[in-house]
Parts: structure tokens; C-alpha cells; sequence
């Protein structure tokens, strides 16, 4: 068997080579994925950057909203849509309209729709539990005006709803199966748009889950072709252009031959495809081809981050005096290898042009996957959008569907990862982006909030996202504990106002909560506010405060990317909590950061842990042989010169004399058998011999001795 070797792109190295296939884990190597390194402009192939935030919040210090929703049970809360100033959260059996100012509810526009109590019973009859068995809404989609279509697992029985307004803002609806548009599971993966008024939904069809499929009524994927889906878990889907992409980690049918491993694909369709011709055809996609996104530390060999969590939608913005549109996206490292996360971002030109590359096919279940041949593909080119489908031959949606994947992966925006970090506490569960925040001299920054499997929220920035592409130099600004006890964080969003106070929308199963997105005012110095490097934070000279962007309060305003201002130079006082690791380039760490450990790096922690083990080894040594002699010493101290050991310790007994036999010892008057000498003599029945003592006779000598 033959054991696959795929290159992931030009210049990154070989895709088939495990993430950390390593038996035996070097110290090195450990320190390495676990401390921090200081930044630089390059990042070397570890998997850690400096990870340090500016500042440290915790939620004692934050002023928050919440909304609570059901407080006797869980409501598994996804956020469903934004509709101007209002949230859509679906829940447990309700839609909730929540106010992005308060985190109000509006009443009125609730919608309540519980199972029914025959699909409840067959539900627990399947040996679901109560909490399982009820109608949690996974799908909601606005159809025009006072019209909706919502779709909920009813009791592992998907269940849709057409609901349109009344006059008296009634709801009036009708309902339809809800298979393969929701999920049966509340707690599956699963992600819906709708586009065109038509829905596309990436979900499971059947009440195991093992049936999934992307789907638009009445086109879907083939279940029974692993090379187009194989145990996927989808994360997100848009539109652009004239294509619907999914993103989503399945187990890779090209690894087959290796093992099992999990990868992070982009697949699209065609909004105008319809279906093949041919009866057999009528009901799959004719468009559907997938790729790999490429999340990885390159060198030659390259550390992957394999495992997609969250993404952005397209972001369009100015990189490099060049405009991009880009998506940013979460990726981990997989339960069994170092625990690390990833940001990434990936151009929305390359995930184009990736799908114009070469096909990528096993000739037999022994081969390598290789690129196909351009002689060998037909005309007009497979997975292409073309004004009517159904008008395809058969040998061109054959070959669509047999060779989904695409050769070449999508290589990273920038190179390498964005930001790193590695943790056995936690590792990144969602991501939000605020694009092209402005500084005051100009420059534009993505704002990237990170959230965390155990409630963590991380802010930061890429400070060299104006000057170029080929150069990172990332700055976690904020390190921000938005709970009291380690909750996963199931959803972000950013909701701009038009008071300015613009804040971030923080989802949990049973919790929905709400921040700013600066604490500012926490920088009580010109040069702490500056070193923040926070792109919503300027000094106001005039008002000696740190404060959001404020262009009509009079004074002048002193603001830089790099954390360094020459109008605000590093000071010393009282009101500077912690000087900064490089004073000349970054301002002082602001909040409970300063209370934590130092960090060293690598190379320094690996002397001193190796110091420790060999230091230890030697008084390890020292004190066992002291301690050894300790408890031996009489052993050591005898001589064997004249004396026979067993002998002289006879002889160190004091209340024994010598007697008159010299086989014989006397003590206190009573005979004591020398169990070398005396023996007691049997007959042949194996019964003592009466008239033979040892006070008459002397024994004879031993046959055996019992030491």
C-alpha cells in the first residue's frame, strides 16, 4: 500500500506529513510549543509568537449587559440574524428579539413553537432525554417583509415554518419537512444562507447523523460518494459572486492510505446550477468542487493547523497599498498533538484561482493522489457555472463527481499564520473582525476579537497589515475574561451603532452578553494609552486622559501603531504599572497582566530545566549512598579475618555462654539448638525418636542448614 503524498501548495512543503507524528516528544520540542518567544518580523517554525497582551481584564472590571434567556434549562443559543437593531437568537423552543442597544427583549416579536406531542413521544421512545427531545430553532431566514422561514430539530424531527405578518402583527404560517435544511441535533454543526430566495444549508439528513450533505431544495451532494463529503463539520457559508462557499473539516479521503486525518476545506456551487439533464443527475449538484485551506508554519516541514473553527465573512480593505478581499479564519491543531491554535486569513483571489487549477484523482485504491492531466479534462471545463446545467453531457458531470477535490490548497494571505498560541488551558473557538479601523495617522488595521473555548476573549491587531504583505508583526492588545468560570463562547458579533458606542456581542449556550470594545480609560499615562497600540484609544493631552477617538474635543490627540509616540516618551512614575519589555518601541502592560509570572524563553528555560536534572542526579546520588551506608554500617564495619559471619554473629548475642558441648548453647538455663550443628534425628515413620535427646547425646552432624 501505497502511502499518499499531496503537496498543499507551491513552496509549503508536503500536506500528507502528520501534524506531530512524533513516539517520543523532545524537551526541546515541548518547550518550544508551550512558552512564548519574543515577537519578530519573521516567524520562526514554532508554533508560539509572543502572545502577551497590553492589558489584562477581568470580568469584575468589565461593564457588561446580559441577557439571560430561560434560566431553568439550557437554550443551546445560536444567533440566527441580525435585522438592523435587533439580534435574532434561536433557542429552546422561542426565537428571541433582542435589542443590540440593552440586550432588551421586544416581546411582541417573539416567536413560540413547541413540538408536538407526538413527535416529542416518538423521540423519547428513540431514547432521546427531555432536554433533547425539544424544538430548538437552528434556521431563520427573511423571505420580505413581515415574511420568515424558520426551521427548527423538533424533537429529532426537522420541522420548517413559513410565518407572514397580519395586519394586527399576528403570525400566521405553514409547515413543511425540515430535513436536510436543519439539523436534527441542536449541537450539531451546521450553517445556512439564504440567497436569492432560495436556502442553502450544509447539515446531516437522518436522525444517526451520518448522512451529510449541502443542500438547495431539490440539489444536494451524493452520501454515498466519500471524495465529496466525508464526516464533515461545517462552521460558515456566504455568497460571492455568482457562487455559495462552505467551509467546513472532514476526515481526508487523500489520507487515506496514511491513517485518518482531519482537514479544513472550502467547497462552492453554482447559484444557477440546476442539475443534470439526465434523470440520475437531476437531483445532484453538477458544480460542487472543494479544496484545502492551508493553515501552516512554513519551513521544510512545515507545522499544520488542520482543524477549521470560525470565519469571517469577506472583508474588503487595503493591504500593502493594494485592495483584497479577505476572509479570517480559526483553526487547532488536532485532540491528540500539541494543543494549538491559529488565525489565518486567506484571499478570496486565491480561493478563486484555486479552483482553477488542476483536478485531483486515485487512479486505484494503491496510488498516489495526483494531479489530472489538462488533456484529460473535459470540455466545458467540470464545476464551472454555465447558463444551464441541465444541458451538460454526462461525461462532464461524471467526471465533476468523481473529482471533487482540487489539486492545489489555498495558500495563507500572508504566508504563515497570523497569530499562534498554544495552550493546555484553552484553545480558539470563534472570531469577529472589525475591518479597517483607522489611526489617526492614517493607517488601517483589521481589529481581530478571538474568542475561546473556556470564555477568553483576545484582541488584536497586525500592526504591518498597511505597508505590505510580506511581513507580520501581530500585538495581542487585550486579554479580556468575560466570565467568572470557564464557559465555551459559541458565536461573536460586532454590532456598530450610530451613537458610536459600538460593541461586542459575546454568545454562549444559555447566555448572551454584551461589551465595549476598549476599556481605555484603564491607561492613566500619555504613554501607557499609547502603548496599548489600541486603534480605539488616543491620549487626549488636553484632558490628561485616555479616551475612544474623539476628533471634536479641542486639544491635541496622540495616537501610533508602533506604541511609541515621541510626545509621549516612557516615564517611570507611580502611575505606570510595569515597565515594558522594549521600552523604545512599546508602552507600558496596563492591569492584572503585571501580577503573573515572568516569561522566559525557550532557550532560557531549557538551561535551567536542564541544570535542575543534572543537579538533581548528583545529589541524588550523594544522598543515596550516605543514606545507604546509614542503614548498612554494621555490614560494612565487620571483618572476615578470623571469624565466620554467621559465627560472629552467634557470638554478638549477650546472653549466650558457651556450654559444655561445642555443639550446644546454653542461655538462662535452657538449651538452645544450633541450627547449623543439632539435628533432631527421625525414624523412618517420620516420627521423633524417643530414646534419643539432646540432653543425653550428642547430635549428629547436620545435614541440611537453615540460615
Amino acid at each position: 500500500m501505497v502511502c499518499a503524498a499531496t503537496a498543499p501548495g507551491p513552496g509549503v512543503g508536503v500536506a500528507a506529513l502528520p501534524t506531530l507524528a512524533l513516539p517520543i516528544l523532545t524537551l526541546a520540542g515541548i518547550l518550544q510549543a508551550v512558552v512564548p518567544r519574543a515577537a519578530a518580523s519573521s516567524i520562526s517554525a514554532s508554533i508560539v509568537t509572543d502572545f502577551t497582551p497590553r492589558s489584562i481584564t477581568l470580568p469584575d472590571e468589565l461593564e457588561s449587559q446580559v441577557f439571560p434567556g430561560n434560566r431553568s434549562e439550557v437554550d443551546h443559543f445560536r444567533l440566527l440574524q441580525r435585522d438592523g437593531d435587533s439580534l435574532l437568537i434561536g433557542a429552546r423552543n422561542i426565537v428571541y428579539n433582542i435589542s443590540v442597544h440593552n440586550l432588551v427583549e421586544n416581546l411582541s416579536q417573539r416567536i413560540v413553537w413547541f413540538s408536538k406531542q407526538h413527535d416529542s413521544s416518538v423521540c423519547f421512545n428513540k431514547g432521546k432525554s427531555v432536554d433533547e427531545c425539544q424544538n430548538y430553532i437552528r434556521v431563520l431566514a427573511k423571505e420580505g417583509e413581515g415574511q420568515f422561514l424558520v426551521c427548527g430539530t423538533n424533537a429529532y424531527k426537522p420541522l420548517c415554518r413559513q410565518y407572514a405578518q397580519q395586519a394586527d402583527g399576528s403570525f400566521n404560517f405553514t409547515e413543511q419537512n425540515g430535513a436536510g435544511k436543519c439539523p436534527y441535533d441542536p449541537r450539531h454543526n451546521s450553517t445556512f444562507v439564504y440567497v436569492d430566495g432560495e436556502l442553502y444549508s450544509g447539515t446531516v439528513a437522518d436522525f444517526q447523523g451520518t448522512i451529510p450533505l449541502i443542500f438547495r431544495q431539490p440539489l444536494k451532494t451524493d452520501h454515498n460518494d466519500y471524495n465529496q463529503l466525508n464526516a464533515p463539520d461545517f462552521v460558515h457559508s456566504f455568497d460571492y459572486g455568482e457562487f455559495v462557499f462552505f467551509f467546513f473539516r472532514e476526515t481526508a479521503v487523500e489520507y487515506m492510505n496514511c491513517g485518518k486525518r482531519v482537514y479544513s476545506r472550502v467547497a462552492r456551487v453554482c447559484k444557477r446550477d440546476r442539475g443534470g439533464g439526465q434523470a440520475r443527475f437531476k437531483s445532484f449538484w453538477t458544480s460542487f468542487l472543494k479544496s484545502r485551506l492551508n493553515c501552516s508554519v512554513p519551513g521544510e516541514y512545515p507545522f499544520y493547523f488542520d482543524e477549521i473553527q470560525s470565519t469571517t465573512d469577506v472583508i474588503s480593505g487595503v493591504y500593502g497599498d493594494e485592495r483584497h478581499e479577505l476572509i479570517y479564519a480559526v483553526f487547532t491543531t488536532p485532540s491528540n498533538s500539541i494543543p494549538g491554535s491559529a488565525v489565518c486569513a486567506f484571499s478570496m483571489r486565491a480561493i478563486l484561482d484555486t479552483f482553477e487549477g488542476a483536478f485531483k484523482e486515485q487512479e486505484n485504491m494503491n496510488s498516489n493522489w495526483l494531479p489530472v492531466k489538462p488533456f484529460e479534462v473535459p470540455d466545458p471545463r467540470p464545476g464551472s457555472c454555465v447558463e444551464n446545467s441541465q444541458t451538460l453531457p454526462e461525461d462532464n458531470i461524471n467526471f465533476a463527481k468523481s473529482h471533487a477535490l482540487m489539486d492545489e490548497a489555498v495558500a495563507g494571505f500572508f504566508g504563515r499564520p497570523l497569530l499562534m498560541k498554544a495552550s493546555f488551558e484553552y484553545r480558539f473557538s470563534k472570531i469577529a473582525v472589525d475591518p479597517q479601523v483607522t489611526f489617526l495617522d492614517g493607517k488601517t488595521v483589521d481589529v481581530l476579537f478571538i474568542a475561546t473555548d473556556n470564555g477568553i476573549i483576545f484582541k488584536a491587531i497586525n500592526t504591518q497589515a498597511s505597508p505590505g504583505t510580506s511581513s507580520i508583526e501581530p500585538v495581542v492588545i487585550e486579554e479580556i475574561h468575560v466570565f467568572e468560570e470557564p464557559v465555551p463562547i459559541v458565536n461573536l458579533q460586532i454590532a456598530h451603532q450610530k451613537d458610536g458606542k459600538s460593541k461586542l456581542i459575546i454568545i454562549t449556550d444559555d447566555e448572551v452578553k454584551s461589551i465595549s470594545l476598549h476599556r481605555c480609560q484603564r491607561a492613566t499615562t500619555c504613554s501607557a494609552c499609547v502603548g496599548l497600540q489600541d486603534p480605539y484609544c488616543a491620549w487626549h493631552d488636553a484632558h490628561s486622559r485616555c479616551g475612544p477617538l474623539e476628533p471634536q474635543i479641542a486639544g491635541p490627540i496622540f495616537q501610533n501603531v508602533s506604541g511609541y509616540h515621541q510626545q509621549c516618551p516612557y516615564s517611570t512614575d507611580s502611575e505606570t504599572l510595569n515597565p515594558p519589555t522594549q521600552i523604545q518601541t512599546t508602552g507600558p502592560v496596563v492591569g492584572a497582566s503585571l501580577e503573573g509570572p515572568p516569561i522566559y524563553s525557550a532557550e532560557t528555560l531549557a538551561i535551567a530545566v536542564t541544570t535542575a536534572c543534572v543537579a538533581a542526579l548528583v545529589i541524588g546520588f550523594i544522598s543515596g549512598f550516605l543514606f545507604s551506608r546509614k542503614c548498612r554500617g554494621d555490614e560494612y564495619a565487620h571483618t572476615y579475618s578470623e571469624t565466620p559471619y554467621l559465627d560472629s554473629k552467634l557470638n554478638k548475642r549477650d546472653n549466650l555462654v558457651p556450654a559444655a558441648d561445642p555443639n550446644m548453647y546454653t542461655a538462662n538455663n535452657k538449651h538452645i539448638n544450633n541450627l547449623v550443628t543439632n539435628y533432631n534425628p527421625k525414624n523412618i515413620n517420620g516420627k521423633s525418636n524417643t530414646n534419643t535427646t539432646t540432653d543425653s547425646k550428642l547430635l549428629k552432624p547436620a545435614k541440611c542448614a537453615y540460615i
